[in-house]
């Protein structure tokens, strides 16, 4: 049995491959370009993009692990239907159910992709990732070597949830049947505000990150370019409704794996290099 992965590239799908390799599973990784692709030895590449239908891509594929595209994915999934997939793993985002953000911009895009599939007649599960723990290093790397991190809502809680925790559940829905369902909501171990989560980092690195507080207005403008601005808001808006409310922690790692989650903690130490120590 092939299990085929999309979004190759990305943080969460070079993890998904890596493990399921490690595990003896058979791996084909896709991605639109595949051209400087690292994967581990022995994984099988090609180029794919799901807004594209191509048959002979998912020949011997049973599961399928979708990263989220922007875009009618309809004809894939009627080939892989046609091919014998039997199972879909889908990242989605809390965004697509969570309070004022499931009516923006990246819910309703999220919602979307959710659709096609469960449209598509093959069996599925929806996974929903709580707040990642890269983002910190993909909004805050730059200022987090600077030493001070400036964002709005600072108090807003988040619930990081360690990657590998992610990579090992994605992992065992596309290769088991037990805990596959319809959907599958994933947090970290703890509730954190961002104040906290800049303050773990600051623990690991040994040196102080100061953090200041943003109006809207500062924080609209000082949105990384390639955040559409919209989502951007969104997210603003999501943060300034919760508030220092604690973010949703539950247990469903430790069903699925057997162990309790990992703690940010435990990722800041696992990702220490990537903050620039």
């Amino acid at each position: 049995m092939t299990v085929l992965v999309t979004g190759a590239r990305g943080n969460l799908g070079s993890r998904l491959i890596a493990h399921l390799h490690s595990g003896g599973h058979r791996v084909l990784a896709t991605a639109r370009d595949t051209a400087g692709l690292d994967v581990p030895t022995g994984v099988a590449t090609t180029a794919l993009d799901l807004t594209a239908a191509e048959p002979a891509v998912l020949d011997g594929a049973r599961t399928a692990f979708l990263y989220p595209t922007f875009g009618d994915i309809s004809p894939f999934l009627k080939a892989a239907r046609s091919a014998g997939v039997e199972h879909l793993v889908l990242l989605s985002s809390p965004a697509a159910y969570d309070p004022i953000e499931h009516a923006g911009p990246i819910g309703l895009a999220h919602k979307a992709i959710e659709a096609a599939v469960r449209d598509s007649g093959i069996e599925h599960t929806v996974l929903y990732p709580s707040w990642l723990a890269t983002n910190v290093t993909r909004d805050w790397g730059d200022q987090i070597r600077a030493g001070k991190v400036a964002v709005a809502h600072p108090e807003w809680r988040v619930n990081p949830i360690h990657l590998g925790d992610y990579a090992e559940v994605a992992a065992d829905l596309l290769t088991r049947e037990q805990f596959r369902g319809r959907s599958l909501v994933l947090t970290g171990p703890e509730s954190l505000s961002q104040r906290e989560v800049v303050a773990q980092v600051a623990a690991t690195l040994g040196r102080p990150i100061e953090v200041e507080e943003l109006t809207r207005a500062a924080a609209l403008a000082s949105r990384p370019a390639w955040f559409p601005e919209a989502m951007f808001a969104s997210l603003l808006d999501v943060a300034a409704n919760l508030g220092d409310r604690p973010a949703t922690v539950n247990n469903n790692v430790e069903r699925v794996l057997g162990r309790p989650a990992r703690t940010f903690a435990q990722w800041t130490q696992d990702e220490r290099e990537s903050f620039g120590a």
